[in-house]
């Protein structure tokens, strides 16, 4: 598997069904809906992004492209393509797709520690904090500055 390369594309409406499955998987009741995932197409500052591997849906990312900067709405990758750079790719994505946006943002549940872990190792850091964000759970506020030069 670490040999295979990953291809990430904008998502397309046949792409809701898998990419709604995911999330319901990995979010459970904070899932959202088929119908949320497909009006995220037609929104003009949202994009929606997949990863396949061996044209096998692998995960996807969600993000909103709003003034100067990005919201990383939903990220998820199905269980047997972790560990293998699909998340890392799919936010690289994400920040190589941007225009003249300067940072990403995103909120993280406080105890989910493996993502914390892993956006930190993307580089992004903790600018705060939301109790309660998550129904019962607070979140932790993170981001990380783009630099265009790259």
């Amino acid at each position: 598997m670490p040999n295979k390369k990953i291809l990430i594309r904008k998502a397309l409406y046949e792409d809701i069904e898998n990419i709604a499955a995911l999330d319901a998987y990995v979010f459970r009741e904070n899932a959202w809906s088929t119908e949320s995932f497909t009006r995220e197409l037609d929104l003009h500052f949202s994009r929606l992004f997949i990863a396949e591997i061996d044209n096998k849906f692998a995960g996807y990312a969600l993000a909103w492209y709003i003034a100067d900067e990005v919201q990383l709405m939903r990220i998820a990758v199905l269980p047997d393509f972790q560990r293998y750079k699909v998340g890392t790719q799919l936010i690289q994505h994400v920040i190589n797709h941007t225009d003249n946006q300067k940072k990403i943002v995103l909120e993280v549940a406080d105890n989910n520690t493996s993502a914390i872990r892993f956006y930190t190792s993307l580089g992004f850091h903790s600018v705060g904090f939301r109790k309660n964000y998550y129904r019962f759970d607070n979140a932790i506020l993170m981001e990380k500055n783009i630099n265009h030069e790259d």
